[in-house]
């Protein structure tokens, strides 16, 4: 039996890297139900934020393809209200799967990205971004390997997501 019935985690996953898959799989273990949120989806192909809301799905369904029925992932456009944040984003949610219910439990990668939900939450799950038996990583250490040219972004992104990422890499017609 799940410790929870329904999980939530919102991230950008530009792209979705070990460290994002980490929390997904704990909530996967922890919760019957999961959503992820995808953020800043009104933005794409800037340095920050590289991948369209589709490629950044696409990437999470890839690798959790076979929790397709246990798991929703959706995107929402920011705010620029972090004190109004954790109230728009449950109310995003009762409208676009009221069958889902509210989460009971919110996951956050940091006690910063967990402060906008204590409000609404008696469950907050932080995981240890600073766990010395994982690998320290980000989204900006990835997108800046990337960037450069290191092929050492592979040991943070999962296989199954190289050729969407490789994709995005490639010149594009007109570019040298």
């Amino acid at each position: 039996m799940q410790r929870f019935n329904h999980g939530l985690a919102i991230m950008r996953a530009q792209p979705l890297h070990c460290g994002h898959e980490r929390v997904i799989r704990q909530m996967l273990d922890e919760c019957n139900k999961v959503t992820i949120i995808l953020g800043s989806i009104q933005e794409q192909g800037t340095p920050r934020n590289p991948f369209s809301y589709r490629q950044r799905k696409e990437m999470i369904l890839n690798v959790f393809a076979q929790e397709k029925e246990r798991m929703k992932v959706m995107g929402l456009f920011d705010i620029n209200n972090p004190t109004e944040w954790a109230n728009f984003v449950l109310d995003f949610m009762a409208e676009n799967m009221p069958q889902w219910g509210t989460p009971d439990v919110y996951y956050a990668g940091s006690a910063y990205d967990a402060q906008w939900f204590c409000s609404c939450f008696q469950n907050i799950v932080c995981i240890d971004r600073t766990d010395p038996s994982f690998p320290y990583v980000s989204g900006s250490m990835v997108r800046d390997m990337m960037t450069i040219g290191d092929q050492r972004w592979k040991n943070f992104v999962n296989p199954l997501n190289y050729e969407l990422v490789e994709s995005y890499l490639r010149p594009k017609k007109g570019e040298a």
